[in-house]
């Protein structure tokens, strides 16, 4: 790997941090600095990643929208356990809130190349078998990546969604499959039905906050 890419790589995480971080801060702030961050991160990696976009059999397409569908309900079904407790309420508070501050069509529309942008980032980072090579390596950097935001549930999101990305990109012999899984994934999550309301929770102070 050139040094040329090593720091193009290292600037595009850098980013993507910063980006989660504030985003949590500043929900109303959410799309803008996601969407904007992970589009540059797929542009850095989409030079060496344009081999692997070729199209998946129907089987892969239709197996990758279920994988987004069952990460989505996964995701839920750990928001409705985790989301009791004041802190992590506050927490899925905010990345509902984030996830709301445009509306819906717009979001729906940003959220299909923030996606792939952060796939194509992801799938191109290989840190190599000591690192857990193209499955678990790549899915334990993005979720260790939503650290810095603050929000624990992000990582816990991040890490089966990284993992399944992994699967499908090694399986199918295409990073299409992992796009297809995540905007699936994305649409469900932060746009239609997205995630529960936490009980009690004070969703409209959170929304406001800048």
């Amino acid at each position: 790997m050139s040094a040329g890419r090593s720091w193009a790589l290292g600037a595009a995480l850098l980013a993507q941090m910063v980006a989660a971080r504030e985003a949590q801060a500043h929900p109303a702030r959410f799309w803008p600095l996601m969407g904007g961050s992970l589009c540059l991160a797929g542009l850095v990696t989409l030079p060496e990643e344009r081999r692997e976009l070729g199209a998946p059999t129907p089987g892969w397409a239709l197996a990758a929208v279920a994988v987004g569908a069952g990460l989505h309900l996964l995701v839920r079904a750990g928001a409705l356990l985790l989301g009791g407790g004041p802190r992590l309420r506050d927490h899925l508070e905010r990345v509902r809130a984030g996830a709301h501050s445009v509306p819906a069509p717009l979001a729906a529309a940003l959220a299909v190349p923030a996606a792939a942008g952060e796939e194509l980032y992801w799938r191109g980072l290989q840190p190599g078998p000591r690192f857990g090579g193209e499955v678990v390596g790549p899915a334990l950097w993005y979720a260790g990546c939503q650290l810095p935001s603050g929000n624990p549930l992000l990582a816990l999101g991040a890490l089966p969604l990284g993992l399944a990305g992994g699967w499908l990109r090694m399986r199918s012999g295409s990073l299409i499959p992992a796009v297809i899984a995540h905007v699936v994934f994305s649409e469900l999550t932060l746009v239609w039905p997205g995630l529960p309301a936490a009980p009690g929770a004070a969703s409209s102070r959170v929304a406001t906050e800048t």
